[in-house]
């Protein structure tokens, strides 16, 4: 496959929407049919590029799509008009104006409370603009990050199924440890989330969208699917964590990203002469180093310097100094016959290859969706059918 090649984007990440339709399919095999699927494509589809992984989803089936806030689901409204959207962020009556709350109501999506506050200015902006907002309450099971905690919970939803402006859509919660080896936690949160869903029943009546389980869960715990799942990290072909090595199901998810890049220039050092800033790297014999145009405004991470490698064909080259802002030097003394324009493989879709994904996560002591997350806007995004 020849590489799309510009000076404008020198840099390109290849999404394989085979491998993405695969993906999909192992959440729809082990979900069944009567649970919906709602991957998150939040931040970009955690870096994949939006535009090209939502219309991939929708064309597979995936029922509705989960976003951070507003803005991200009037961006993917117009990518894939007509599907449901389900915004994270909660409304919160200290920080929303009411313009905000008239665009996110204007948007017909569907809305997470977390609090009275927020449900009351909610509440009061769809009247005053005539409309009904569609919310889900988020209830704390122990995450201790975003969601009402039970008992104000059942409050709120008592609150919300009075309120003729505003129709309860959902109630949901957010696992802490499903991806970790012990999940006795993960099994607490379940049992919590399941006492206040037959409470919040009791209140406001039958809730059609119930769901807690994201990538982990949704692998390992069928009994947190309920009526919907979130897959995330998984939606692109990553373990949600290390931890789970072993679990059956994850042999059929693959990678869906592949980032390429071009060797620019190449030149011969002495032996004695040093690379990059901080002169942290010394050639010990005459070295022909490689110039590629990624640093780490695109997202490979200055931790990489003298630890990673690239590829180049089947070959790993290293990477050699501090990567830099724009550029990395990679070692080419052992690899005579790479020229300039020659292709670079800055990360790869093999998993077991040395600059993968998780490779680099694991390398740089963080996870997959910290990598993928922080590709830049420099490196163009592009759709092909298969790797």
């Amino acid at each position: 496959m020849t590489l799309e090649f510009s000076k404008s984007y020198p840099t390109v990440a290849s999404i394989s929407e085979a491998a993405l339709r695969g993906n999909f399919e192992v959440f729809r095999k082990q979900c069944g049919t009567g649970v919906k699927i709602c991957p998150a494509v939040k931040a970009n589809a955690y870096g994949h590029g939006v535009s090209i992984v939502a219309p991939v989803l929708a064309e597979a089936g995936a029922d509705m799509f989960a976003v951070a806030n507003i803005a991200e689901a009037n961006e993917l409204a117009k990518i894939v008009p007509g599907k449901e959207i389900l915004v994270f962020g909660p409304v919160q009556g200290q920080s929303w104006a009411r313009t905000d709350l008239s665009e996110a109501l204007q948007g017909n999506y569907h809305l997470t409370i977390a609090d009275l506050k927020g449900a009351r200015a909610l509440a009061e902006a769809a009247r005053a603009a005539g409309v009904v907002g569609r919310v889900h309450v988020k209830v704390d099971t122990g995450m201790g990050r975003m969601g009402v905690l039970p008992g104000p919970g059942l409050e709120l939803v008592r609150f919300v199924s009075r309120q003729g402006p505003l129709r309860l859509e959902g109630l949901y919660t957010h696992f802490a440890t499903a991806d970790e080896t012990d999940v006795s936690f993960a099994r607490e949160q379940l049992r919590c989330f399941e006492e206040f869903i037959r409470a919040g029943q009791d209140v406001a009546g039958e809730v059609g969208l119930i769901h807690a389980a994201n990538s982990a869960a949704l692998l390992r715990m069928a009994d947190s699917h309920f009526t919907m799942v979130r897959p995330g990290i998984s939606t692109y072909g990553y373990w949600p964590s290390r931890d789970m090595a072993g679990i059956k199901i994850l042999e059929g998810l693959r990678p869906i990203l592949r980032v390429e890049s071009r060797i620019v220039l190449i030149k011969e050092l002495p032996a004695g002469h040093t690379c990059g800033y901080g002169r942290t790297f010394g050639a010990q014999r005459p070295t022909r180093v490689g110039i590629v145009p990624v640093g780490y405004e695109d997202g490979y991470r200055r931790s990489f310097s003298n630890k990673t490698v690239m590829l180049i064909g089947r070959c790993a080259v290293p990477v050699i100094g501090r990567v830099s802002m724009d550029q990395t030097i990679v070692d080419l003394t052992d690899q005579p016959q790479v020229k300039t324009g020659d292709v670079v493989t800055v990360i790869s879709e093999k998993r077991e290859d040395p600059n993968s994904v998780e490779t680099l996560a694991q390398m740089a002591d963080t996870i997959a969706y910290e990598i993928t997350c922080l590709l830049g806007r420099r490196i163009a995004r592009r759709a092909v059918e298969r790797f």
